[in-house]
């Protein structure tokens, strides 16, 4: 059976706007970090000499320095990080608009997959880093003598 592209316009939306957040996500993942980033092992050293730094300080009974909050900053890189969910809930939207209009169920059901897709594979690169980051930071905590010599 052919579908007239005029009669499923929302469900062929829905797929091209779940496709494109496919490619946003993997874009960002394969592509990026496009803003400068500083060296991994700068940053792990500046890990880990915060750690130890806290931990002699409460020891010896000292305070601990008053938190210093940076406001994250619209960059390429956290917009393409939004991009892909949002585009995935588009396609999820338009997908059910042409359920509603009874566009071919076939038609909206691939759009809404995709859609869903694109959010899931986002949802998931997050949820991979977080664990990452986690383990790095068992990693330094368990070598840090070892790290910083002392």
């Amino acid at each position: 059976m052919h579908t007239d592209p005029q009669d499923a316009l929302f469900s062929y939306a829905a797929m091209v706007l779940g496709a494109l957040g496919i490619s946003v996500a993997l874009f960002a993942l394969y592509a990026g970090p496009f803003t400068a980033q500083p060296d991994v092992g700068t940053q792990i050293g500046e890990i880990a000499g915060n750690m130890r730094a806290a931990a002699q300080r409460a020891l010896q009974g000292l305070p601990q320095p008053e938190e210093t909050i940076v406001q994250p900053t619209w960059d390429i890189d956290r917009i393409l990080m939004a991009a892909a969910p949002v585009l995935g809930v588009l396609a999820i939207i338009a997908s059910v608009i042409g359920f509603i209009r009874r566009e071919p169920k076939r038609m909206a059901a691939y759009g809404l997959f995709v859609g869903m897709a694109s959010i899931f594979m986002q949802v998931l690169l997050i949820a991979a880093l977080i664990i990452a980051g986690a383990i790095l930071l068992v990693g330094i905590m368990q070598n840090l003598d070892q790290i910083l010599g002392g």
